[in-house]
């Protein structure tokens, strides 16, 4: 199993909307200070982690797009080029509805990284996940979000502004998926080196916002790996997941949010961010970073996961969105 390993991260510049310069902060609490910057230009540690900036431009139809990547170290075979650019990976795509997943392994005994990322429906938002299942007892992963154009707040029901977002959640594991994606390792290679592959994690996730108030909060739940290593199924007893408590944490002016993630029996497992986006906050995207004691029995695992999400009464709404009043 793979251990955490967390450093500073580097500014990298773009010209693209949807990638920005992460902003480096305290990684030992999800409270942000005041006057400390945390908006579409600048992700807290405790969520960036190692994942510096990524460049995603969305494919139509079967069309993936292209991703690219900057990671702190280990990714890129070309130092004048500060992102590494990562390949459509239609097996673990299938693997996340609702995203798309690439994937980047240069050689056998080289880390394999796996994104999994996505794009709001009216193009406001953007969400990201990148991590490698660990290599010599250590791996690198993070997340990333930001917002392209003006923020406006949501309204609801009779001005209250409250508003509801649904979708799916999809997540990262420093456990050992099957490995059916890692390149074959030459005749001979001893364990010792040999590259782990992240296992993928899939579930649901329900937001409310009150724009009112500026306060966010929910859960993540139906949460399972789908192509954990068959010896981690039967240490943990199958694949099903305990559910996730994102608790109330504030909305900033810019749009951004920053809050503790709870496991059921209300301890602190990890943080939650994001950022709303578009007309009237039609989308919203964000990070969820768990490293707490998130599976019995199990030690050190870290998982990263991302949501993409439609505000209930916009085109693309979640189904469950029937149940709630639409903005």
């Amino acid at each position: 199993m793979a251990l955490g390993l967390t450093a500073a991260l580097a500014a990298c510049d773009s010209e693209n909307p949807f990638n920005q310069e992460p902003v480096v902060e305290d990684p030992e609490t999800p409270v942000i200070e005041e006057g400390e910057e945390v908006s579409s230009e600048g992700i807290p540690l405790a969520l960036a982690d190692n994942l510096q900036s990524v460049a995603y431009v969305p494919g139509t139809g079967s069309d993936p797009g292209t991703l690219s990547v900057d990671m702190l170290a280990l990714d890129r075979t070309d130092s004048d080029i500060p992102q590494q650019d990562y390949t459509p990976n239609a097996a673990l795509t299938a693997l996340a509805p609702g995203y798309e997943v690439f994937s980047y392994q240069d050689d056998a005994l080289d880390r394999m990284f796996v994104a999994i990322v996505a794009q709001s429906n009216d193009g406001s938002v953007l969400g990201a996940v990148v991590m490698d299942g660990g290599q010599f007892t250590k791996f690198f992963g993070g997340g990333f979000y930001a917002t392209d154009g003006d923020y406006t707040p949501g309204s609801g029901p009779n001005d209250t502004g409250l508003v509801s977002y649904a979708g799916t959640y999809a997540g990262l594991s420093n456990l050992n998926a099957d490995g059916n994606e890692l390149m074959t390792p030459p005749p001979g290679a001893d364990p010792a080196l040999l590259p782990d592959q992240s296992a993928q994690i899939t579930g649901d996730i329900f937001l409310n916002a009150d724009f009112g108030d500026n306060q966010v909060n929910g859960a993540i739940y139906n949460r399972a790996f789908v192509n954990l290593d068959p010896a981690l199924q039967a240490l943990i007893g199958g694949n099903e997941l305990e559910d996730v408590y994102l608790i109330p944490a504030d909305i900033t002016d810019e749009g951004t949010f920053f809050g503790t993630a709870e496991n059921p029996a209300q301890e602190g497992i990890g943080s939650y961010g994001g950022t709303f986006g578009g007309t009237e906050a039609a989308g919203v995207a964000g990070v969820v970073h768990l490293d707490g004691d998130t599976i019995p029995g199990i030690e050190s695992e870290d998982e990263f996961g991302v949501f993409v999400l439609t505000q209930c009464g916009q085109p693309g709404e979640d189904p469950i969105c029937a149940s709630v009043n639409p903005s």
